[in-house]
């Protein structure tokens, strides 16, 4: 263990590098966010070929990989305040690189959810490695647009998901032609999942060689002894304020997580649309859109905080949370898929902004030595209940509540409602208590 006790002395790494770290960051969260998605394209085939119910399709994509993606994150965190964070990172890329590969030999129900939790163990090092890192690279002033370019990999991602899913399918056929003795005897759906794992572990390979640790800064001094009784402390000290910030980010998680696993579904039973069409279209609007959620982000917290408002993140927050209640809700019910696609620019405008407030607002009101462990503690509540719950409600509610095939536009619209209320209602009672969280952390002198 190292103790940096005067470590916030230092001078931060040059800018030049500390973006180029970011960027890998980037592709990286872009890398997790294709392997997590790219069965959202694929549901109908792999409905057809393992013989599944929309239910199991929701576990597939959600809870399947939520449950190791929730459990891992605490001791992923304690490893994160506690050891270098660059190897924990590039191992987790790793792992869930060749966990998609692996998926793609799935035959059945249970092998394919056994592939997708070992997805979701490999990711559960993301969120908390990377925000760590990057908090250790920036100096305050400059986080949010940090955090903001960072998130950008989900922006991506998403975008490159749909794309790249799109032109997958289209080659996978011809690819099993051309390798018959090798791809001859797997589906599209699994020469796909083969494609787009690929990438991250050649990426893992970049970070692992190129990336330095950074050094520590700010309140370091942490004990040998392993207890999470500090991180019990702090949240019980900002109890309220984790609440909000956590729930407001769940809500927009579980909402955006409902609409990457059955937009495409919806544009298939409602639309008559083909998977690789659905996937162009939406990596056009998504990409660009996206991408301006992103930047914009980080520019509207640093707007809002040089003129004196410490609750941005919150306010910021409760903006993504009415655009999914409105526009969300209205674009699931849309008649016409151009409609649809319209409603869709409306609610990537704000894709990000829930998860770049989130990092900016837990980092800005927790000590050092517990960033990792709250971030942890987010991360595995986002999991279980964001992730775990979004695809899930959905294909629960398609089965049982509206069973038509069409249902699924009614089913999506709840949860998009439902869950933009919710998060507007627990953000704005949690408002006054993260203020006074913020005044708390600049007073102990920990928002470095």
């Amino acid at each position: 263990m190292t103790t940096t006790s005067d470590s916030s002395e230092q001078a931060w790494p040059r800018p030049e590098y500390a973006w180029y770290v970011v960027s890998l960051l980037v592709l990286a969260y872009a890398c997790g966010v294709v392997d997590r998605i790219v069965i959202g394209l694929l549901v109908e085939s792999i409905k057809a070929d393992l013989n599944l119910s929309d239910t199991e399709i929701g576990i597939i994509q959600g809870f399947a990989f939520a449950v190791f993606y929730s459990l891992f994150t605490l001791p992923v965190g304690l490893l994160i305040d506690r050891w270098r964070r660059v190897p924990v990172l590039w191992i987790g890329i790793a792992t869930w690189s060749a966990a998609t590969i692996a998926a793609g030999f799935s035959r059945s129900f249970w092998t394919l959810f056994g592939a997708r939790v070992a997805v979701g163990s490999g990711e559960a090092t993301t969120m908390p490695a990377s925000s760590s890192v990057i908090a250790d690279y920036f100096p305050p002033h400059l986080r949010p647009r940090a955090f903001g370019v960072f998130l950008m990999g989900g922006s991506v991602g998403i975008g490159i998901a749909y794309l790249f899913g799109s032109v997958a399918i289209r080659v996978a056929s011809g690819l099993r032609d051309h390798l018959p003795s090798l791809l001859g005897s797997f589906a599209d759906w699994q020469i796909v999942l083969f494609i787009v794992g690929s990438p991250g572990l050649l990426l893992a390979v970049l970070m692992a060689l190129t990336i330095r640790e950074p050094v520590r800064r700010g309140s370091t001094e942490v004990s040998q002894k392993i207890s999470l009784l500090p991180l019990w402390r702090e949240l019980k000290v900002n109890r309220i304020a984790l609440l909000a910030i956590m729930f407001g980010a769940i809500m927009n998680v579980m909402i955006v997580n409902a609409q990457l696993s059955w937009l495409p579904t919806l544009f298939v039973r409602v639309h008559d649309w083909e998977p690789a069409r659905i996937g162009t279209a939406l990596a056009l609007v998504g990409v660009p859109v996206g991408l301006l959620s992103a930047i914009s982000a980080g520019w509207v917290l640093s707007w809002m905080a040089k003129r004196g408002r410490t609750d941005g993140p919150i306010l910021v927050m409760m903006v993504q949370c009415a655009a999914w209640a409105i526009f969300g809700t209205l674009k699931c019910l849309a008649p016409t898929p151009e409609l649809t696609l319209a409603g869709h620019v409306l609610t990537s405008m704000f894709a990000v902004w829930a998860l770049t407030s989130a990092l900016t607002a837990l980092n800005q009101v927790t000590p050092n030595q517990l960033r990792g462990q709250v971030v942890a503690v987010y991360t595995l509540f986002m999991g279980l209940v964001g992730i775990g719950v979004g695809a899930l409600a959905v294909g629960l509610l398609s089965d049982y509540v509206f069973t038509d095939p069409k249902g699924i536009a009614p089913s999506l619209a709840w949860v998009c409602a439902v869950g933009g209320v919710a998060g507007i209602a627990v953000l704005w009672y949690g408002r006054r208590s993260y203020q006074a969280a913020v005044e708390r952390a600049q007073a102990w002198g920990d928002a470095v």
